[in-house]
C-alpha cells in the first residue's frame, strides 16, 4: 500500500513546527517514524506524498506534507497537560490521480520532541478523512468513517483514493482530517481541513 524512495536532496532544516474512482478507505500505520531526511514517502492508493525533514526545533526528522500538486494542512489536534496531546495531518492531492490522507500522532507531555511520541494500544488510536466537494456549499463526496489501529502504534492513517478523475465530478474540493486516541475515558483529539483545490 505504500512505498518508499529516496531523492537526491540536500537536508531540510525547518525552523518551526507547523505542521482508482471506486478505491476503498483504507488506514494502517502511519509513515514509518524511522525517516532518513531527502527520503519521500507514497502512499500508493492515494498518491499523497510526505518528504522526512530534519526539524532542530521538533528535535529530530519528521515527515512533512509535499507542496506539489498537493495541499494540506498540519498542527497541534489537541493538548493536555494530563492526556497528552494529538498532531495531525491532512493531504489532498491530485498527483497522478486525486486522493486525501490524515494521519494523527499521539505524544505525552510536553508534547515537543520526537522523545515525546507515545504509543498507543490496538484500537486506541483513530483517524478519519472526508473529502468534500463545494456546489454553494460544502457537501460530503467520500467519508472513510473511523479506521482503528489495529496493532501497537505511535501514528495511523485513513486514505481514499479516487482514481484519475475525482468522484463527485469536476470543482473545488478540500479534505477534512480527524484523528484522536483514547485515555482517561474518552477519545481526545480534533481536526484540521486543507486549503481548497480544483480537481477535474
Amino acid at each position: 500500500m505504500h512505498r518508499f524512495r529516496t531523492v537526491l536532496l540536500a537536508f531540510a532544516v525547518v525552523l518551526g513546527l507547523a505542521a482508482p474512482s471506486a478505491a476503498l478507505a483504507g488506514g494502517g500505520p502511519a509513515p514509518s517514524e524511522t525517516c532518513v531526511p531527502g527520503t519521500i514517502w507514497e502512499d500508493t492508493a492515494t498518491g499523497v506524498q510526505y518528504i522526512c525533514i530534519y526539524d532542530e526545533l521538533y528535535g529530530g526528522s519528521r515527515w512533512e506534507l509535499l507542496s506539489n500538486g498537493q495541499t494540506g494542512n498540519e498542527g497541534w489536534m489537541y493538548r493536555s497537560s494530563s492526556h497528552g496531546c494529538a498532531y495531525g495531518s491532512v493531504g489532498l492531492t491530485k498527483l497522478g490521480g486525486s486522493g486525501a490522507l490524515a494521519v494523527v500522532r499521539s505524544y505525552r507531555w510536553p508534547c515537543r520532541t520526537t522523545s515525546d511520541r507515545t504509543y498507543q494500544p490496538a484500537g486506541e488510536l483513530r483517524a478519519r478523512i472526508v473529502i468534500q466537494r463545494y456546489n454553494g456549499g460544502w457537501g460530503t463526496c467520500r467519508d472513510s468513517g473511523y479506521l482503528y489501529s489495529t496493532t501497537t502504534a505511535a501514528g495511523w492513517l485513513a486514505g481514499i483514493g479516487m482514481g484519475a478523475t475525482p468522484d463527485c465530478g469536476t470543482g473545488t474540493y478540500r479534505a477534512w482530517g480527524l484523528g484522536s486516541f483514547y485515555q482517561g475515558g474518552a477519545w481526545r483529539g480534533g481536526g484540521w481541513y486543507t486549503p481548497t483545490m480544483p480537481l477535474r
